[in-house]
């Protein structure tokens, strides 16, 4: 938990190469103000409690209105169990696209993810490096796009993917918003996953406490009940779970909402833990 909110405390410093390289980008001003409207806009996104779907929507509109002459755009995530998936997609054809390449493991976006370096095509209906991929986003209106790996801290973490509807549809200047955006947006996303894991983290641990708490609350119903010590009784709790097939937790805490309630226990039938009152 501590090194995810390390992680995600460090991830200002993508945003600030961002800001210190925008006064160097090589931009028309229309570009250039396109780029820090959506900068700044991103950089907002870092410190707002939204959900990563929210932020990834956000992530998607940002880039969809700084690139204009885009037909769509997608984010390409690995998952936990190391899939690919499209995290967020502006359009159902744009994940359609990505589908054909994570079943071939093939095109641009995975290229970009597994070498950390863009890939861009400036016609699918002639490019023969992904003959399966190019068929398939021609056929759905796509004739271009370009691939930015999503990198923080040195880790690709997605893909940005951007497609045009026109061959050659994504000029140099697009590519270099594409890539400018892919900073913050990678921060954004990254910052988002790091705090979720933290949360669900403090959940578990929390859930953790609560179990522990409950298992000695019931332990000392037992001990007092039964006269035995505490290893006797946690070892009446873990048999009454085997033997009804419920989890630990809720024995013990059936254990003690009986005894709450005035009762002397839990029923040998219900649990195989006798009742006070009908021990002999």
């Amino acid at each position: 938990m501590v090194e995810d909110l390390r992680f995600a405390l460090s991830l200002d410093g993508d945003v600030r190469a961002a800001l210190d390289g925008a006064a160097a980008a090589d931009l028309d001003g229309d570009a250039e103000r396109a780029y820090l409207a959506t900068l700044e806009e991103l950089t907002a996104l870092l410190i707002e409690d939204a959900s990563l779907e929210e932020l990834l929507r956000h992530v998607l509109e940002l880039t969809s209105r700084a690139i204009s002459t885009s037909s769509a755009v997608s984010v390409t995530v690995v998952d936990d169990q190391g899939r690919y998936q499209t995290a967020a997609r502006s359009s159902e054809d744009a994940e359609l696209v990505d589908v054909v390449q994570y079943e071939l493991v093939q095109g641009p976006c995975i290229e970009a993810l597994e070498s950390g370096e863009e890939r861009h095509t400036s016609d699918f209906s002639v490019d023969e490096r992904w003959p399966e991929v190019s068929e398939r986003a021609t056929e759905l209106g796509f004739r271009c796009v370009v691939a930015v790996p999503l990198t923080v801290n040195g880790v690709v973490i997605g893909a940005l993917n951007v497609f045009g509807a026109e061959p050659d549809g994504l000029s140099e200047r697009d590519r270099e918003l594409t890539r400018r955006i892919a900073a913050p947006a990678a921060s954004t996303l990254a910052n988002a996953r790091a705090f979720r894991r933290v949360n669900r983290l403090a959940g578990q641990l929390q859930e953790a406490l609560e179990s522990r708490v409950v298992i000695e609350q019931a332990k000392g119903v037992l001990m007092a009940r039964e006269g035995c010590d505490a290893d006797t009784a946690f070892a009446l709790l873990r048999k009454a779970s085997q033997d009804a097939n419920r989890r630990l937790r809720d024995v013990a805490r059936a254990v003690v909402a009986h005894h709450e309630a005035g009762s002397s226990g839990v029923t040998r039938g219900e649990n195989g833990l006798a009742r006070g009152r009908d021990r002999p």
